[in-house]
């Protein structure tokens, strides 16, 4: 009858970030690749976000989709060719133990995975040549016989058969240099690319509401000129305190491959009702980022470690901010440093001090005549 329940938490080491969700329309320094041939299939040989120069072949144009498939046919079995060749030179002598060659091919069956699963295709076809390649050496290594002369005879007869079919293609090239994109979307020309930072709240809506155009008939994908590129987005003006000019953010692409991508706030306007005007300029190109347009991201302003705790846990004692801990069978205050509060939770320093409060301690979130040194049962 004489004991009192308390709730408790035991403190733990997080990492919290301060995060601003917004939805953002994407700028880039883009113009059209264009062709007089517009009639067939197109087919991409450059990769999407890959840098190319002027006169670059990026893209190839067939009459029908049998002629293509023939094209990328042959650059296959043009591959496996080399790949063969390559093989039947190859002395079949192993300088390692068979223990290390089993590690190789664990490394690069692990690496390949990894590849298949981010969707880039040119890491995806290297790492399964250095998998395949990992395999053939411990084979080699010991003593297995690889005849291929059967294999490169069928494989020399199939690309000419292949051969009349893939020349039947015109090829397009980049008329500059530039980042290629092999697709368009239609919102192209929806603002000037050095009107980026002159932009305000209402402007900014009526990107995100933009109705995409259709691009000229004979378009064949487009070049990006300038290496940077901005997200453009309408914050709350409540949360836009630290987004100044100049600071560096990490911006969270949601719902894409992209994943955190670094930034810098290269303008903010004025408040307009309860926003104000946001712009992140970003340097980054690939083939995830190179097709970014109306997404969903999260600005990531400060990201705090510390120990995560409940705000009906935090007490004041004689002016020190802190918290009440059970150790053992009695009652103890704990001061704390705040780095980072919302209504619910305030994440507190971790600080080398017995004074202070550290992972593990258990903390009392709720209870009544609370002090330190008491004795509880």
């Amino acid at each position: 009858m004489n004991s009192t329940p308390y709730k408790t938490e035991v403190a733990l080491e997080r990492e919290v970030q301060n995060v601003i969700s917004v939805k953002a329309f994407v700028i880039r320094d883009e113009s059209y690749i264009t062709a007089t041939q517009t009639n067939g299939t197109v087919v991409s040989i450059a990769e999407d976000g890959k840098r190319v120069g002027s006169g670059d072949e990026v893209a190839v144009v067939f009459p029908d989709e049998e002629s293509a498939a023939a094209y990328a046919n042959f650059n296959k079995v043009s591959n496996e060719i080399e790949y063969y060749e390559q093989l039947k030179n190859r002395v079949g002598l192993g300088i390692n133990s068979p223990e290390t060659y089993n590690k190789m091919i664990d490394e690069a069956c692990i690496d390949f995975i990894i590849a298949s699963d981010e969707g880039i295709d040119s890491n995806f076809d290297e790492e399964l040549i250095d998998f395949r390649n990992a395999v053939t050496a411990r084979q080699l290594a010991t003593g297995k016989e690889l005849n291929v002369d059967e294999k490169l005879a069928s494989l020399k007869a199939e690309r000419e058969t292949l051969k009349t079919k893939a020349d039947k293609h015109n090829t397009i090239t980049a008329t500059k240099p530039g980042y290629y994109i092999g697709s368009v979307d239609g919102y192209e020309n929806a603002m000037a690319y050095t009107d980026v930072t002159n932009v305000n709240c209402a402007k900014i809506d009526s990107l995100l509401n933009y109705q995409k155009q259709d691009a000229p008939a004979n378009t064949m994908g487009k070049l990006v000129d300038n290496f940077n590129w901005y997200l453009l987005c309408n914050v709350p003006y409540t949360s836009s305190g630290d987004l100044l000019e100049g600071k560096t953010v990490y911006v969270n692409v949601a719902n894409t491959a992209v994943g955190t991508i670094k930034c810098t706030v290269v303008h903010k306007g004025d408040k307009e009702g309860d926003n104000v005007a946001v712009v992140l300029k970003c340097n980054i190109m690939n083939r995830d980022v190179a097709n970014l347009r109306i997404e969903d991201i999260e600005i990531i302003t400060d990201e705090y470690v510390g120990i995560r705790i409940n705000n009906k846990a935090i007490r004041e004692v004689n002016g020190e901010k802190g918290v009440y801990v059970i150790r053992g069978n009695m009652i103890q205050f704990k001061k704390i440093n705040i780095l980072h509060s919302t209504e619910e939770y305030s994440v507190v320093e971790i600080i080398d001090d017995s004074a202070y409060i550290k992972p593990f301690d258990t903390i009392i979130n709720e209870g009544v005549d609370l002090y330190d040194g008491k004795v509880i049962s």
